[in-house]
């Protein structure tokens, strides 16, 4: 299979936004630097300000801003989209493309904000963390929040007031966690049996965190052999003859502990057809070692693969570098199926949609037949 004999088609079934290109990142950067120590002469505000004129003709989606101080040494320049999704890819790419600085650090996404009990003051009405209670719950893998008011809020303020506690929500949390590791957001006016907290928001990001690690299970490290969890179903598709074969899908269910990390945000889908156990036999061998080298330097891992009508197989990953996964793809192409043409796809997803759909289906029907036989 050379280069040619692959389709490799990108998608994003999210608000796409038109990418930076390495030139427009490169191009930015330059001048940023060339400006940089004018800008080290302002203060804090007029920096921010006059950074973001240098960034405006490359894009008017993202913005600079600075935890710290001008020209002090450890200061972070942040590179954000304002909570976005749809831009959180050109945040990545504009991060990577950054030089190094003597006195900054560029990071994507800006951080949560430090000392968690403080108040806003929006067009006459005021509202503190502590005035918003959160309840959290698992949302088939991801957090789901319910909300309430601890204090009454006038009727035709409620609107507003629901407003401002997600704009409080997204500083607390910061914006990749609220953004990507957040699913449901709902307003009530009393909690439900089976949420967890209901705890002001000022305290809710141990809380969060440790939902997170303890009842998700994300460590966000690679599985160990020991806990690289499987799991093997025959999935019927709806519109499907009743004597038609199942699709097996096998489901990688360890690599829940990585959902969500930012260094793997990008899918990609691998499909070969075949026509014997044969010509399957040698695309399960491309796929594997696909699997295998990117879980080898930890640069991506297989999360499910899926047999379709017994004529094509399908593996997905999540991977860091989708231009050194895709060289691979062609390398283990060429090397086992050789003539076949394959299709890869390619989308970014850095909340894992297309794992957590089926993760949380799974166990949601795990915990249907659980209940059945009690």
């Amino acid at each position: 299979m050379s280069s040619s004999s692959e389709d490799i088609q990108y998608e994003d079934e999210q608000p796409s936004a038109a990418p930076l290109s390495a030139e427009q990142v490169a191009s930015f950067w330059r001048d940023f630097s060339a400006r940089l120590s004018a800008l080290e002469k302002l203060d804090a505000r007029e920096f921010v300000e006059q950074a973001h004129e240098v960034l405006a003709p490359y894009t008017t989606e993202l913005a600079l801003e600075l935890e710290g101080n001008p020209g002090e040494k450890g200061t972070r320049l942040v590179v954000t989209a304002h909570g976005n999704i749809a831009q959180f890819e050109n945040v990545q790419t504009l991060v990577r493309g950054a030089p190094r600085f003597e006195n900054y650090e560029v990071r994507g996404f800006r951080s949560r904000t430090l000392g968690a009990d403080f108040a806003m003051n929006m067009n006459g009405f005021s509202l503190s963390c502590s005035d918003v209670l959160v309840a959290h719950y698992d949302a088939g893998g991801i957090v789901g929040l319910e909300l309430s008011f601890e204090k009454i809020i006038p009727e035709d303020m409620v609107e507003h007031a629901r407003h401002m506690a997600f704009i409080m929500l997204d500083h607390v949390l910061g914006e990749w966690d609220f953004s990507v590791r957040v699913g449901p957001v709902e307003f009530v006016d009393g909690f439900s049996d089976e949420v967890e907290g209901a705890e002001p928001l000022s305290v809710f990001p141990p809380i969060f965190d440790a939902f997170q690690r303890e009842s998700l299970g994300r460590t966000y490290e690679f599985p160990r052999d020991d806990d690289d969890g499987w799991i093997s179903l025959e999935v019927r598709p709806r519109e499907a003859d009743d004597d038609a074969p199942p699709d097996i899908l096998s489901f990688h269910d360890g690599a829940h502990s990585l959902a969500t990390r930012a260094d793997l945000a990008h899918f990609l889908s691998w499909t070969f057809p075949f026509d014997s156990q044969e010509s399957l036999d040698a695309v399960r061998d491309a796929q594997d070692a696909l699997e295998a080298e990117l879980e080898r330097q930890q640069r991506g891992i297989l999360v499910f693969s899926r047999v379709e009508s017994m004529t094509s197989r399908t593996s997905a990953y999540y991977v860091e570098d989708v231009d050194y996964a895709l060289q691979l793809a062609k390398q283990f192409g060429t090397q086992h199926v050789p003539g076949v043409k394959g299709e890869l796809h390619v989308e970014y997803d850095p909340s894992w949609r297309e794992f957590l759909g089926l993760y949380g289906a799974i166990h949601a029907s795990r915990k249907a037949d659980e209940g059945g036989d009690e």
